[in-house]
């Protein structure tokens, strides 16, 4: 709980119990991050309490804020008691905010909503939640500046200052024709200092940077993060705007992917919702799938350890089977670490493969001799005559198993990305388990051949 949250909450429950006046003077001038904190740590009747005192403009900036499945949880009882107040705090919402929480209440609740809103604002919404998820049209917004491209500036910069409350951003105005048709950007600074008879065709960027309504997602990151955009525009097959994605937006796409991946990358399954909102059976069945695989890939490993059994100097090679299977696993997850979070920064690409193999190929010999020379000094500080084979078994060892687990850990990845597959299920549990196996043919092999 942050600490702003932790000093008011007290006062907050206090308010909440004496009136809707003394509640308004002590939030008044707290930002709407912090209102959502406050409303997500009381009670769920207090919370749905604050949700009918405060103005609905400010209970629409709080619910903006909050997480997603807590946003459901305090405004769904609100929506099935009192309609009108949900409404109305569904009105004041930015329009694909609006989107999303309605998208995930009942059909039934989110019916009733839809009928009470006004005829445009329902029929954009529903507009809205018919998009793919994780498309750029299911994230963006309709509540941006659209202008004639024959306005003049001071005719613009007044459009502007009457329907700003309504908008998402004024920062950028975009220019049009009349089908909609997406001309150019003009961006605020250049409506101030233009000549107040400068049309917008004038001193627009024609050169404007967009994304079809259908791409995806992360692919909208990626572009406002390589021009640095306040706002992306989203168009159709016909080049007509029909929304715009505002970096905030891109900021909580970016923290959503990165969790995602993060989890990929730890072999389970993404959470459709925060650690502990997730139910005990959904953390059980997210990461139990995986633990059966890895489980089942690793019950080899036994039966490469009885086919070397009978090798005469077993059981001085076992001593060493952690050190080799370890270092090879090590370099195999620090390669797929590398490698997907390049692939998912477009950094590189499978074209790329033949390239990123010949580095990790160098590397991995590279980072083996250097874990050979390591192991061949300590282990001729004990008797040099009688280890000399062991050491040399140990040193090929090291630098063929490092070295493949650099080429598969980079290589698999690569390999699912070509496929259509997200790389991040290559999970750094599952490539340490192809190493440590492939690891201990390739030690047992070169012992035949030097300790034999």
């Amino acid at each position: 709980m942050e600490t702003t949250t932790r000093l008011l909450l007290p006062d907050v429950v206090e308010a909440l119990e004496n009136g809707p006046e003394q509640l308004l003077s002590l939030t008044g001038e707290l930002h709407a991050a912090d209102l959502a904190d406050l409303a997500q740590a009381l009670t769920p009747e207090l919370s749905q309490r604050m949700l009918r005192v405060l103005p609905p403009e400010i209970c629409a900036d709080l619910l903006e804020h909050c997480e997603e499945e807590r946003r459901t949880d305090l405004f769904a009882p609100l929506a099935a008691d009192d309609l009108a107040v949900a409404t109305a705090i569904t009105d004041a919402m930015a329009a694909d905010d609006r989107a999303d929480m309605l998208a995930a209440l009942d059909t039934e609740l989110r019916s009733r909503l839809l009928a009470n809103l006004d005829e445009e604002e329902s029929r954009d919404i529903r507009h809205l939640l018919t998009y793919e998820e994780s498309s750029a049209g299911s994230i963006m917004t309709t509540d941006f500046v659209a202008l004639a491209a024959d306005t003049t500036s001071e005719g613009a910069i007044e459009e502007i200052r009457q329907i700003a409350q309504e908008m998402e951003t004024v920062y950028q105005a975009y220019a049009v024709d009349p089908n909609s048709t997406l001309l150019g950007v003009i961006s605020l600074r250049d409506l101030v200092t233009s000549a107040k008879d400068s049309t917008l065709a004038e001193i627009m960027n024609p050169n404007i940077i967009t994304i079809g309504v259908n791409d995806d997602q992360e692919e909208a990151v990626r572009l406002i993060a390589k021009y640095d955009l306040l706002a992306l525009p989203v168009v159709d097959s016909d080049h007509r705007v029909v929304g715009i994605i505002t970096v905030d937006d891109a900021i909580d796409i970016v923290e959503e992917e990165a969790t995602e991946d993060a989890q990929m990358l730890g072999a389970v399954d993404p959470l459709e919702s925060s650690y502990l909102a997730t139910p005990v059976r959904e953390l059980i069945m997210a990461r139990l799938p995986w633990l059966t695989v890895l489980f089942v890939a690793v019950l080899a490993t036994p039966f490469v350890l009885e086919r070397y059994s009978l090798h005469p100097a077993a059981i001085m090679l076992g001593w060493f089977v952690p050190l080799i299977v370890s270092s090879g696993g090590n370099s195999g997850t620090q390669s797929a670490s590398l490698i997907i979070r390049a692939l998912a920064l477009g950094k590189i690409t499978p074209s790329d493969t033949r390239k990123v193999l010949w580095r990790e190929l160098r590397v991995g010999i590279t980072l083996g001799l250097s874990l050979a020379s390591v192991g061949v000094l300590a282990l001729l500080t004990q008797d040099a005559t009688r280890i000399s084979g062991l050491a040399i078994t140990i040193s090929l060892a090291l630098v063929t198993v490092v070295t493949v687990g650099a080429l598969l850990g980079s290589g698999i990845p690569l390999l699912l990305q070509r496929l259509g597959i997200d790389p991040a299920v290559s999970s750094t549990p599952f490539i340490a388990s192809i190493v440590d196996i492939a690891g201990l043919v390739i030690y047992f092999e070169i012992a035949g051949v030097f300790l034999s």
